[in-house]
């Protein structure tokens, strides 16, 4: 039997309408961002424009560069674009099966000698590669180059922090910082203090999709409970191309730890990483990139299992993005 390389969550990558073949290549020409020494931590690079809000960060591919690639802290691998790879003209390795939200699908591989990015250098990685033309992007930085790191998501200035989980500077000393603890399931963090209309939901946070998507137990589960929204067929379109078909509603309320977020839009569907994650009988959310946007600050650490969300300023109307923050008893 093949060996099977999980990409999980980043098989939501536009939401339709899709983005225009010819804006697709954009991204391929190298970012003009100048390289950032990886030595030293937290290192911080400016977050690029991207057509759909994900967040990326320059990349340098064997001292050639950079292109800016999408942050993805739901997908396993780091993955290339065929067409950056073809111009690199980097050797190809081994064929191998990937999951994306559409289901497996196969693809190739290609020998990385050296990737470099703000906080970190892999040698010698093995990279699926997929079209650039459904990626959105040159790429995704996976939780390969991830999984000793934190990365602070800054969109207030509109810039990123990627450190070591050790050294890095922390915003819970900031009164206005929820901190969350978080569990390991094959490399993806679970919220463990979160809910969605009052019912216990596992929460994962997915930079790497624009939209939230969550499972069929989640949508049935409101159903029962007669706390689902209303809701229309949608479809996105997937990593490898294909088509996850589902129902969009919004979600009167998500709560991490004690921070309530109201009216959070997000696709129910079977997508293909709540069966390989053990979550297809249990209500589950990936949460997108645009509900992480509402807050000023968000850093995810891997190494300590830990998520810190910064709330807006007080001088902002924060009555249009949060349900409302709870106060600790006792």
């Amino acid at each position: 039997m093949g060996r099977i390389d999980v990409l999980l969550a980043i098989g939501l990558v536009m939401a339709v309408p899709s983005m225009p073949a010819g804006d697709a290549q954009l991204p391929l020409v190298p970012a003009s961002s100048p390289s950032l020494d990886p030595a030293t931590p937290p290192a911080i690079v400016r977050t690029g424009p991207s057509p759909d809000d994900r967040v990326t960060i320059p990349i340098h591919i064997d001292g050639k560069g950079p292109w800016n690639f999408i942050i993805d802290t739901g997908s396993q691998r780091t993955v290339i674009a065929r067409e950056l790879a073809q111009q690199l003209g980097l050797p190809s390795r081994n064929m191998v099966t990937i999951l994306s939200m559409t289901g497996k699908a196969e693809a190739n591989t290609v020998a990385v000698p050296r990737l470099d990015f703000a906080g970190g250098t892999i040698d010698d990685i093995e990279a699926p590669v997929l079209e650039g033309e459904h990626l959105g992007a040159p790429g995704l930085l996976g939780l390969d180059s991830l999984h000793a790191k934190r990365v602070m998501l800054d969109f207030r200035s509109g810039r990123m922090e990627i450190g070591d989980s050790r050294s890095s500077r922390r915003m819970s000393n900031d009164p206005d910082t929820i901190v969350v603890e978080a569990k390991r399931r094959k490399g993806q963090l679970i919220l463990l203090d979160s809910d969605v209309n009052g019912m216990r939901v596992a929460i994962m946070l997915d930079t790497g999709s624009h939209f939230s998507i969550g499972n069929l137990a989640l949508r049935d589960r409101l159903i029962a409970k007669n706390k689902a929204p209303e809701l229309l067929t949608a479809s996105l379109t997937s990593v490898t191309g294909g088509l996850l078909t589902g129902q969009v509603g919004r979600i009167a309320a998500v709560r991490m730890g004690r921070v309530n977020l109201r009216g959070v839009p997000v696709l129910f569907a079977d997508a293909s990483p709540f069966a390989e994650l053990g979550m297809h009988d249990r209500p589950a959310l990936l949460l997108g990139i645009s509900a992480l946007r509402i807050f000023d600050r968000v850093a995810i650490d891997f190494g300590r299992g830990k998520v810190d969300f910064l709330l807006p300023d007080a001088s902002i109307d924060v009555g249009t993005r949060y349900a409302g923050i709870d106060n600790p008893t006792g």
